[in-house]
């Protein structure tokens, strides 16, 4: 999965500005002790947190192993906490390269700073976090915790839970480890949702005066800095937690909480499948969509995998209305990205299957469409399923062949060139 935000370590909560509607309710146990929760920073809330680590419990249906400790920061103290670990995650040198691909196809000002406004972005939207490695949950808040401060307790103490129990972190260092960022993304999703729809069903059984709080304490949070990026940037940030939650809700409505916990030892591999539970219940793989070598004088490989249906929508087809782009990337059926870097440009190169040829046209049309709304290209010419664009700044090629799409873009028309020659001609049609 490409990045447009960093994939830390930790597992962060945004704020929960809406209550969501689903018919599951909670299990029903009887308390669990609760003396054992640690609070670093004083306050006299230990009974409110034992109320939480309760009720997170029972709705969840999962019992801590460990208590956790938790820590109340202030709001500029958590921002400085996640910007020390994203300084601590991320390779300046690659989000250069990352950058400069973002650049490239148009949805990035080259005067934003992207390492920058990660850091901006997270430092103002980030209401709570849980630090894995530590099993420390932190929480903006410096006194008795207010409604909205509840929620974002009970969704961090949700992922504790779900970590003692199914240990996705470890499962999710290894994807990213292993450069398997889509799959990495998938199961964020399903660690974000898990926990948001827990947030939201303690948030639903707050009394009426303390939900409308909560809500109207996530609407006068400052959005500054996401107002000022691109739309795509909030998009990625709330996939997890709007889209898993959906995922969660449907897994949870059909299923029930035995079978959300069965989730965590059968994962969901693709975007996809959580974009459409449907495919995630019969196991549809993706499709196996080779690429040819690309060995260009200069260039190295920066990175290799597969931007799936939701970053193909968010990326690629930014350029054209977002229902188009529904449409267009819902046809996903595999795919596969090539980001080539030689110190100063970027060169890609990416070959999507549609589950029909059908798909593959309309992914085609839309990718087009968008190339001539965002990319840095001159007019096109169209013959037999290939489109190419007279360079202007830079370089685009898009080749429909039955239910197979090519793509390639790059920054300096040559390096451009030698890729599209590398892409087999569209077969004849019948």
């Amino acid at each position: 999965m490409r990045r447009s935000l960093p994939v830390l370590a930790l597992v962060l909560a945004v704020v929960a500005g809406a209550c969501g509607d689903d018919s599951a309710g909670p299990t029903t146990r009887g308390p669990l002790p609760t003396t054992d929760v640690t609070i670093d920073v004083g306050g006299g809330i230990e009974d409110q947190m034992a109320t939480l680590v309760d009720a997170a419990e029972t709705l969840r249906g999962l019992e801590f192993i460990e208590l956790p400790q938790v820590t109340l920061l202030s709001q500029d103290e958590l921002g400085a906490r996640v910007a020390a670990e994203i300084d601590d995650e991320l390779d300046p040198a690659e989000i250069v390269v990352e950058e400069a691909w973002y650049v490239l196809l148009g949805i990035l000002d080259p005067e934003t700073d992207l390492l920058q406004s990660i850091k901006d972005l997270y430092a103002e939207q980030v209401a709570g976090l849980y630090d894995a490695d530590t099993g420390e949950l932190l929480v903006s808040n410096t006194g008795e915790l207010t409604p909205l401060a509840q929620t974002i307790v009970v969704h961090e103490l949700v992922h504790a839970l779900t970590d003692q129990h199914f240990e996705f972190d470890g499962v999710f260092d290894a994807l990213t480890d292993a450069g398997r960022y889509h799959e990495a993304s998938a199961l964020q999703a399903l660690v974000e949702g898990d926990a948001t729809y827990f947030q939201l069903l303690f948030l639903q059984e707050l009394p009426v005066d303390q939900r409308v709080a909560a809500v109207t304490e996530s609407l006068q949070a400052d959005t500054t800095v996401i107002d000022s990026l691109p739309d795509w940037f909030g998009e990625d940030l709330t996939f997890p937690y709007d889209s898993g939650f959906a995922f969660v809700s449907r897994i949870v409505g059909d299923r029930g909480l035995q079978g959300l916990d069965q989730v965590y030892r059968l994962m969901p591999a693709t975007t996809e499948q959580i974009l459409h539970p449907e495919k995630y219940f019969i196991l549809e793989p993706a499709r196996d969509t080779p690429l040819p070598e690309t060995a260009l004088d200069g260039y190295e490989v920066f990175e290799e995998g597969s931007l799936g249906e939701w970053n193909l929508r968010l990326y690629l087809l930014d350029g054209v209305d977002p229902g188009e782009a529904l449409v267009a990337a819902a046809g996903w059926g595999g795919d596969t990205y090539r980001l080539l870097w030689d110190g100063e440009r970027v060169a890609f190169i990416y070959r999507f299957e549609g589950d029909t040829p059908r798909d593959a046209t309309e992914l085609a049309e839309s990718l087009v469409a968008s190339i001539k709304e965002r990319m840095s290209v001159g007019s096109s010419a169209a013959a037999d399923g290939v489109t190419t664009f007279v360079p202007g700044n830079d370089f685009a090629f898009v080749a429909l062949d039955g239910s197979t799409v090519w793509f390639v873009a790059a920054d300096d028309p040559v390096a451009g060139q030698a890729l599209a020659d590398l892409v087999p001609e569209p077969e004849a049609s019948e």
